[in-house]
């Protein structure tokens, strides 16, 4: 039985920087999808080639609470933060950052994309944390495309990327504290798929660019898609004559008090003031932009 269409969101345009994106979790529909309590989607961009411009520090920004997850479509991002971490990742990877008990991250295209250009196209997610690893030590990865697990789906349909937890027999790389998916799903022209679900997990699927069959409705240009509790099937189709494709993601409900200010996630508004505290007196460290480790990451 197909899964009800519970909240279907078109989301709203924000500044993060220089860039447009869309912001699509939380909205005033829902706060969460299992752990995920935050999704912005980097509008696909064509960045001109130009003098490479290098990390002034001016977006650097603090987390606490969460993990952020930036998947990159196209393009490539660098990585910087106050753990001493530094990353590059290209089209199909991406960076996670356990934000644990305070650090501050800066995140921008490459020096070589920017000489080069192109077309600049992601996402990035926070996942809360449970309260128990919210004050942990904070953690990076720089997760390149071809280290992500990949399924073949039957009938030439095309593939599923485990980019985040677990399907069949693959297992994504990227640490979890509770359970968690996200699924890069790449539709063959005139294709389908059955997506079997779980009881008890919360799934939602977000369609980037073009159309995409959920369920017999179509969804496309940026669209966030929220399943009710009943069902156990998501039903993808794609009746174009090219590919297309979407992230379907998830997980087990989170039942702490969820409570978000600013970039802070936390269990109360003690816990609020006090990460706030805690930055202001510099516990988050600084970001040393010439001497990070540009290897793997803490």
């Amino acid at each position: 039985m197909k899964k009800d269409i519970a909240i279907n969101y078109g989301g709203t345009n924000s500044r993060v920087g220089e860039l447009l994106v869309n912001r699509l979790v939380p909205n005033h529909f829902i706060h969460a999808v299992g752990p995920f309590v935050f999704l912005d989607h980097l509008y696909p961009t064509e960045q001109k080639p130009k003098a490479a411009k290098p990390v002034s520090g001016e977006f650097a920004h603090p987390h606490r609470g969460i993990a952020t997850f930036t998947y990159i479509f196209s393009g490539e991002l660098e990585h910087f933060d106050s753990k001493g971490n530094r990353g590059t990742v290209g089209a199909g990877g991406a960076q996670w950052m356990k934000a644990g008990n305070g650090i501050i991250h800066d995140e921008g295209p490459s020096p070589a994309f920017q000489r080069e250009g192109g077309l600049l196209h992601g996402t990035q997610f926070w996942i809360n944390l449970p309260g128990k690893n919210k004050l942990e030590e904070g953690k990076y990865l720089a997760l390149h495309s071809a280290e992500i697990p990949e399924i073949e789906l039957p009938g030439d349909a095309g593939v599923v990327r485990v980019v985040i937890g677990k399907l069949g027999e693959k297992v994504s790389p990227v640490e979890t504290y509770s359970e968690q998916f996200i699924y890069h799903v790449k539709l063959n022209a005139k294709s389908s798929y059955v997506f079997k679900t779980q009881p008890g997990i919360e799934y939602a699927a977000f369609v980037p660019v073009k159309g995409v069959k959920i369920n017999g409705s179509l969804h496309e240009n940026s669209d966030l898609v929220v399943f009710g509790p009943g069902g156990d099937e998501i039903v993808l189709e794609n009746e174009a004559a090219e590919a297309t494709e979407l992230l379907l993601f998830g997980g087990e409900p989170y039942t702490e008090p969820i409570v978000a200010e600013g970039p802070f996630v936390m269990n109360s508004k003690a816990e609020i003031a006090e990460a706030y505290k805690d930055f202001f007196n510099g516990k988050y460290g600084t970001i040393d932009y010439e001497g990070t480790d540009v290897s793997l990451g803490g």
